[in-house]
């Protein structure tokens, strides 16, 4: 099952320069990767992905209700109805906050020893994705 993602026209356009054939989807897990931990938007019309675990941050994409995205790990960033974690989100290249994923009671990695951007930087551009000025 392949969910459609919203994304701003700048990702989008990063997506198809990195040669991403799919485009802006993301792929539902057929059954459990083993080590690999899916999330599943539970807020809805849309989520946004951040360029940094805040709410302040820039948006660089948004996620429909129910869509599936790998979730890589967690760190600490500003609170969302009362819960301070953000999880880093593979496919988009993006943080979110875990009061809206659902990871099916798995437990995500901290970011500290698997941080995909140290110091919570600017991360959607130093980590592949695209300038969002």
């Amino acid at each position: 099952m392949r969910i459609a993602l919203s994304l701003s026209a700048a990702a989008a356009a990063a997506l198809l320069t990195l040669g991403n054939a799919a485009g802006a989807t993301a792929v539902a897990p057929a059954h459990d990767g083993g080590d690999v931990i899916w999330g599943t938007v539970v807020s809805g019309p849309d989520l946004n992905v951040r360029d940094q675990p805040n709410t302040s941050a820039s948006i660089v994409a948004t996620l429909p209700y129910g869509s599936q995205d790998r979730v890589a790990c967690a760190t600490w960033g500003t609170r969302v109805n009362g819960d301070p974690s953000w999880y880093w989100l593979v496919g988009v290249r993006g943080w979110v906050s875990a009061a809206y994923v659902d990871t099916g009671g798995r437990h995500v990695p901290s970011c500290s020893s698997h941080d995909p951007c140290p110091q919570w930087r600017d991360c959607h551009e130093a980590c592949g994705g695209s300038d969002h000025n």
